[in-house]
């Protein structure tokens, strides 16, 4: 496969109180409507920094690599068991477009929006 383009788009991402906030989406990815949401318009409020979009790994085992999405919606394609997506990815120095499964053969790992992202680790050892 070709690889895919990385145009930038407004998009829909939902939390998971309802609220809606505009973020930018790579438009070859959204076009498969399987990570869920919508096109933003201008009046959509930008999502802020403390809101941790919701993310989801998906596995390509044919070149053995996981990537992480976020899940625009709770109603995502993706969600379902088996259900793919193309995503770029690097094998032997060439980039090229993969299909990539949320595989039930591994545990699904759903990152949820509350997940911290700070090390664990918060002093250092004198």
């Amino acid at each position: 496969m070709v690889r895919l383009a990385s145009n930038r788009i407004a998009w829909t991402y939902t939390d998971d109180a309802g609220t809606a906030y505009r973020v930018a989406a790579m438009k070859s990815v959204t076009d498969q409507a399987k990570l869920g949401g919508s096109a933003a318009a201008s009046t959509v409020p930008v999502k802020p920094p403390n809101v941790h979009m919701r993310r989801l790994s998906v596995r390509c085992a044919a070149i053995g690599v996981t990537r992480t999405v976020p899940i625009y919606s709770g109603a995502a394609a993706i969600l379902t068991p088996a259900e793919t997506v193309n995503l770029n990815a690097e094998v032997a120095g060439t980039e090229d477009t993969h299909s990539f499964v949320n595989d039930q053969a591994t545990p699904v790992f759903i990152i949820p929006e509350r997940h911290p992202r700070k090390s664990p680790i918060t002093t250092q050892a004198t």
